[in-house]
């Protein structure tokens, strides 16, 4: 046997009586990243839903006709709605599938997602009038929020700790690839064809899931410790002592499992976390990024950009998936709060030069600088997929023990998208009372917070096992 073939593989890095070769592990990483990119699917559909304005609003700004011919016009702030209403329907979305990951299992609960994502798609394509369009990015909302929930839980469950960060950030890196898709779509389909997509995504997804095991977490706290075993037994290897996690998993979420979750959060380690977690929401959403996500296309309208906007919304979130695919590379490298902090760091240079151009926009000769959007924000999102985009909902799983890690993640999210809808609905407005150039400015002074707040308050998780 060559030397490459005698390394052991534990959990304590000892050598334990029966070895695991370098070969071996390798197959069983690649079949833990298999079961994550299966997962990552249904992010392919969120991506899709959160991304849909982009290419709808131009189509519907051009050619203001229904899946029926008629016509159906919109005021600007009825387009902002595109994009907020989807947060109110996050908040129930978290919450419902909060307790559902935690009472049916996280496999069953990304299945029974095609329900609510074929509903929601049914009533943009078939919308009459933009209330009945609306009622539809509602229930999207709903989906991106139980999806959030769902999946990000079962994969932070699944993968060895050594590559948890790093399968963690791939759902970042299928979201990237599914806006790139979603405003693709754009180019060739109406904004009421581009539901066609979105349920056969999910469907795809339903599908792929019914192969997939469940969370061997779940499994433990559950009850089912036959099942726990044999999936433990296959995740993490024949040098690992499978007895010895179950029982170390079922000890850690005792005292939480059988607390109600009002007296688990009173916590005052539990109470930390949620802080730290709403936080890093805040600063996530009032950088801007989650309006970028959704108004990109607005915004290189709103500033002159002499290339196409589909076209260059579609560069920078290519550039995005770029940088999303690094960083599953270096996130259990450098740890989450280096990242972050490199992440806002870079995104508040941007912001202010992105302020600087506004500002200085009445001034001639303004068409030798069009470039200047384009550049910004295709180093912001990159930067973006660094850090700020990917890591909140990362620590979100992370910092939470199993028995109520899905409960608290959703409440979470819920009040996250309470956040995400304020920046979403005051975006127009505050263009209005600020102008743009001291919106970007305000967005600046936002991630300038968050790397203060990271350096002091954020609690690295890098290599620590998810309780």
């Amino acid at each position: 046997m060559g030397a490459s073939e005698e390394t052991t593989v534990s959990l304590t890095g000892q050598a334990e009586s029966i070895v695991e070769t370098r070969s071996a592990r390798k197959r069983r990483i690649a079949r833990q990243v298999f079961m994550v990119l299966g997962a990552c699917f249904c992010y392919v559909a969120l991506a899709i839903c959160a991304a849909w304005p982009n290419p709808a609003i131009p189509d519907l700004l051009r050619h203001n006709a229904t899946v029926y011919g008629t016509p159906m016009t919109f005021s600007d702030w009825q387009l902002d709605m595109l994009g907020s209403m989807v947060s109110v329907g996050n908040i129930p979305g978290t919450w419902l599938w909060g307790f559902l990951v935690a009472a049916i299992g996280r496999k069953r609960a990304i299945m029974l997602l095609v329900v609510p994502y074929t509903l929601g798609w049914c009533l943009v394509a078939l919308a009459v009038n933009p209330a009945m369009l609306l009622a539809g990015r509602v229930v999207h909302g709903l989906c991106i929020g139980a999806t959030f929930i769902a999946g990000s839980t079962y994969i932070i469950e699944l993968p060895d700790t050594a590559v948890r960060g790093a399968l963690a950030a791939l759902p970042s890196l299928v979201l990237s690839t599914g806006f790139i898709l979603t405003t693709g779509l754009g180019l060739v389909l109406r904004w009421y064809e581009i539901a066609i997509v979105g349920v056969s995504v999910i469907v795809v997804q339903t599908c792929v899931m019914s192969f997939l095991p469940e969370s061997p977490s779940y499994l433990a706290i559950s009850g089912r410790e036959e099942e726990a075993m044999r999936v433990l037994r296959d995740l993490r290897g024949p040098s690992v002592d499978v007895g010895e996690l179950l029982r170390i998993l079922k000890e850690s979420n005792k005292a939480s499992a059988k607390e109600p979750l009002h007296k688990v959060m009173r916590n005052p380690a539990i109470l930390k976390s949620l802080a730290t977690v709403l936080t890093l929401f805040f600063v996530q959403n009032f950088c801007g990024l989650m309006v970028f996500y959704v108004n990109m296309t607005r915004i290189f309208l709103e500033a002159g950009s002499t290339l196409d906007e589909s076209v260059a919304t579609i560069l920078v979130f290519l550039v995005q998936a770029v940088g999303t695919a690094l960083a599953c590379l270096y996130l259990d490298r450098f740890g989450r709060r280096t990242c972050l902090m490199f992440s806002l760091a870079v995104m508040s240079v941007c912001l202010l030069a992105m302020g600087a151009y506004h500002f200085l926009s009445g001034n001639e000769g303004r068409e030798s600088y069009t470039w200047v959007p384009l550049v910004c924000l295709m180093v912001y999102m990159f930067a973006s997929s660094s850090g700020t985009g990917p890591i909140p909902s990362i620590l979100n799983s992370e910092y939470y023990p199993t028995a109520v890690r899905s409960q608290l993640s959703g409440l979470c999210m819920g009040v996250g998208s309470i956040i995400n809808f304020a920046v979403l609905q005051l975006y127009s407005p505050l263009v209005s009372f600020l102008t743009n150039a001291g919106l970007f400015w305000f967005y600046a002074a936002v991630s300038v917070f968050g790397i203060v707040f990271t350096a002091v308050c954020v609690r690295e998780t890098k290599g620590r096992a998810v309780g």
